[in-house]
């Protein structure tokens, strides 16, 4: 055997030899410079990623986002990617930003996306009540969605800025004109929102549609509306401002402690049988923000390791620290839980249809300073 071969042996088996050539061995080793080191350190390391997650491992995916670059969806997406990437062995995730029609236009395109495992999508809950409600656009069925997990839990609140004309809910509830509130579009789900609440309550908000993200809370503060909608506690630093106020908790949750004895909507229609229905959609929604789906079909051995990778993903410390930064409150509920809310949700699509439908055009009337009766007392 010469030295040559030798040498090969030695680093085969671990053997180092002495001085210059010795150092520049170890070194080698420990880059996987050579081809003994790479068996030893990248062929383990692939073994391991197959046995764990076999069909996502080594691949780019692609990340769809049903809203625009640096709003809450795209940061939670983006969070929950990166860690992802350092759950499943050599996965990277491409974010895609689709905002186009308040997400319809990348729910679409999840609803034909490909089956192996390799997209993924989040977005509002608005796609919910755009489907349920028929909206033009919708080419798209959540019922029929791959689930794969949900991440954080917020609390929604009815805030109002230095320029409204009430004090409190009391004097909100009394009053005859309408209050302009801050939404995006008129098929985003906080328009809805907005005049369900007209219709359960007999009170008088009008949206007005055209703000985006930042322009809806800019608006607020110059007193160009009197009232928007936040979430805790992902707009906490907002919801910290002395000049706004809380003037109803739509969903019951974590709150701010000078928020915990404003008005919890279910604890005022919980008197009228009528609302239920309505009410219990409103809280379906506000449980589904911050979800993640892969499209219908997914192969059920892929479906599992998303769900999987997911699981591992939403539970470990670092993705909850780094959440935790941006104000998300880690809460995650299982794909196999989310897709039995959704399946609840839409057992009779036509008779929520009907519901929805008919509050939202009374809700219309009370925004509008009219003096509809929609079952409230």
């Amino acid at each position: 055997m010469n030295m040559e071969q030798k040498r090969a042996l030695g680093r085969t088996a671990g053997l180092a030899p002495s001085g210059a050539a010795g150092a520049l061995s170890r070194r080698k080793f420990m880059v996987g410079g050579t081809i003994a080191g790479a068996g030893l350190l990248y062929g383990p390391r692939r073994t391991w990623a197959a046995g764990e997650y076999p069909h996502l491992a080594d691949r780019t995916i692609t990340m769809l986002v049903g809203s625009e670059v640096g709003g809450g969806y795209d940061l939670c997406g983006r969070t929950l990617a990166r860690h992802l990437e350092q759950t499943v062995p050599g996965l990277r995730v491409d974010i895609k930003n689709v905002p186009q029609a308040s997400g319809k236009l990348a729910a679409q395109m999840l609803q034909g996306g490909p089956t192996d495992g390799s997209m993924l999508f989040t977005s509002t809950p608005g796609l919910l009540s755009s489907q349920v409600l028929g909206e033009e656009g919708v080419a798209y069925d959540l019922a029929q969605w791959s689930w794969v997990g949900k991440v954080a839990a917020e609390t929604r609140f009815l805030v109002k800025g230095p320029g409204a004309d009430f004090a409190d809910f009391e004097q909100f509830r009394a009053k005859k004109t309408p209050s302009p509130l801050s939404v995006r579009s008129t098929t985003s789900y906080v328009y809805h929102e907005a005049l369900w609440i007209n219709a359960l309550l007999g009170v008088r908000i009008k949206p007005v549609p055209g703000y985006k993200a930042m322009e809806k809370d800019a608006a607020l503060i110059s007193g160009e509306v009197m009232l928007t909608t936040q979430t805790y506690p992902t707009d906490r630093k907002f919801l910290e401002l002395p000049e706004i106020d809380a003037v109803l908790r739509m969903v019951d949750g974590d709150s701010p402690d000078r928020f915990k004895t404003r008005p919890l909507l279910a604890d005022l229609v919980r008197d009228q049988p009528a609302a239920a229905p309505l009410l219990k959609f409103m809280d379906a929604s506000a449980n589904l923000l911050r979800w993640f789906a892969a499209p219908p079909n997914t192969a059920p051995d892929v479906l599992a390791e998303w769900r999987k990778a997911f699981d591992a993903t939403a539970a470990s410390p670092a993705f909850i620290s780094d959440a935790g930064k941006l104000d998300f409150n880690v809460k995650p509920m299982t794909g196999a839980e989310v897709s039995e809310l959704v399946g609840e949700v839409l057992a009779d699509q036509a008779g929520l249809s009907a519901t929805l439908a008919a509050s939202l055009e009374c809700g219309k009337a009370l925004a509008e300073g009219g003096n509809a009766a929609c079952g409230q007392t």
